[in-house]
């Protein structure tokens, strides 16, 4: 992008609760929390239930009778509905401006190449406006110099009314104004201990920080603090990431609806995982050469004891093949389980993944791995055209105590979204993430 350009945050305003009231307009008129897996904690909040003073992350169980004296609709987490809402504001993005010029920032914010600076107000209006009318998911969109001070500009235009969800920042004189009224743990990129260190220091607010020396704030915290006092003097440090970064590793992890000890079903959810992460991994046209299983038991009630494990295998060539790498894993799972205990947690890890079409060739037998990888493709394609694991091994069972609880569903309908609706007409030229 050129120097001159701004830079704009698109962020959906309470994403999981808004997804929610999207499929249910009823919700509208109701304080709604979204809960995380096996309901534990609250993960997204309606404005309504902030005003209640329940924060992001809090337990359940401390706000309980709260919520249900203000009617609150507690609803469990629905991860494939907010993936398809996402993938839906994506293509808006991708469609408003190109793809070259949309950094996918996390599920629910995305940072956009806005253009030279022109009708900037016009433009984030514009976005905003699209994608209510298309998905009913209100958005934020704060516009300026560069991503440090998007963010800021973002925030604000959540907050204030008189915004109307669109900030535009770029060299205004009131953006000295905004920064006198961020905290300085609300900065981009300042984290908690940062923030400690910087308020030792008389450092409180963005604007402060702004004009500290950037030397100085380099050696309080590190060279990504010096750049961000650059960013928020307008200065651009940080460029849009719009190439698509490749995978490292792939992981499946899960907490387990209940606490297990049956060596069986803790196989079974391993597998089951495994599955899932070889899924993702295809889909994205990669193959691994190294997996690592981890066992945990629940650290807050040790019984008998805690215990955490984990253990790998390398092979000497890479696989995308099922029945290949269940073998993998079956070696790592075996030397990771401890008889008589209560497991809480488990997880797989797929390294070293290369472009499934650069792997070594085999010394022996490579017609046969090439057949089995077409297989387990053609697979794949079935059942995304026809639905999750309509066929799968013999050895998983999608069912057993390591399922997560789910016990405030909003709807059965809206909780079965079908795996078709994520790769419906798309050519996975991004990375593809299945549930």
């Amino acid at each position: 992008m050129s120097e001159n350009n701004a830079i704009a945050l698109v962020d959906c305003n309470n994403f999981f609760v808004s997804c929610e009231r999207a499929v249910n307009a009823k919700l509208k008129e109701r304080p709604v929390v979204v809960l995380s897996n096996n309901d534990g904690c609250i993960i997204s909040r309606s404005d309504e239930v902030k005003q209640m003073g329940v924060q992001m992350a809090q337990p359940l169980f401390q706000v309980r009778e709260l919520l249900e004296a203000h009617n609150t609709a507690i609803i469990s987490c629905n991860h494939a509905l907010y993936h398809s809402f996402a993938d839906r504001i994506l293509n808006i993005l991708i469609n408003e401006v190109g793809e070259s010029s949309v950094e996918l920032y996390s599920i629910d914010e995305a940072f956009l190449d806005a253009g030279p600076p022109d009708k900037l107000k016009l433009f984030g209006t514009h976005i905003r406006d699209r994608i209510l009318k298309e998905t009913n998911i209100p958005v934020s969109v704060g516009i300026t110099e560069t991503k440090t001070l998007a963010k800021v500009a973002n925030h604000l235009a959540k907050k204030s009314a008189k915004t109307k969800g669109v900030l535009d920042l770029y060299h205004s004189p009131y953006t000295d104004v905004a920064l006198k009224r961020t905290e300085i743990g609300d900065v981009w990129g300042v984290g908690r201990r940062s923030a400690v260190k910087l308020k030792e220091r008389g450092i409180n607010t963005a604007f402060e920080l702004k004009l500290a020396d950037p030397e100085k704030i380099r050696g309080y915290l590190n060279v990504f603090g010096a750049r961000t006092v650059l960013e928020l003097n307008g200065i651009k440090c940080l460029p849009l990431e719009t190439t698509e970064r490749d995978n490292k590793s792939i992981a499946h992890t899960r907490t387990f609806g209940k606490a297990l000890s049956s060596r069986e079903e803790i196989r079974n959810a391993v597998f089951f995982f495994t599955t899932r992460a070889m899924e993702k991994m295809r889909w994205n046209g990669l193959a691994t050469r190294s997996v690592s299983v981890f066992l945990q038991t629940d650290r807050h009630r040790p019984d008998p004891y805690y215990y955490s494990n984990a253990c790998s295998y390398r092979s000497i060539y890479h696989s995308d093949v099922t029945s290949e790498i269940y073998r993998w894993v079956a070696s790592c799972f075996e030397q990771a389980y401890r008889p008589g205990l209560k497991y809480r947690r488990a997880g797989i890890v797929l390294h070293e993944l290369a472009p499934a079409k650069t792997i070594s060739i085999r010394l022996y037998d490579q017609a046969d791995f090439e057949r089995w990888s077409r297989l387990n493709r053609s697979i794949d394609e079935l059942n995304l055209r026809y639905g999750r694991d309509v066929i799968r091994p013999a050895i998983l069972h999608d069912k057993g105590g390591w399922q997560s609880q789910s016990t405030h569903r909003s709807n059965d309908a809206n909780h079965n979204v079908e795996r078709e609706r994520l790769g419906l007409g798309k050519t996975f030229s991004r990375s593809v993430r299945f549930l």
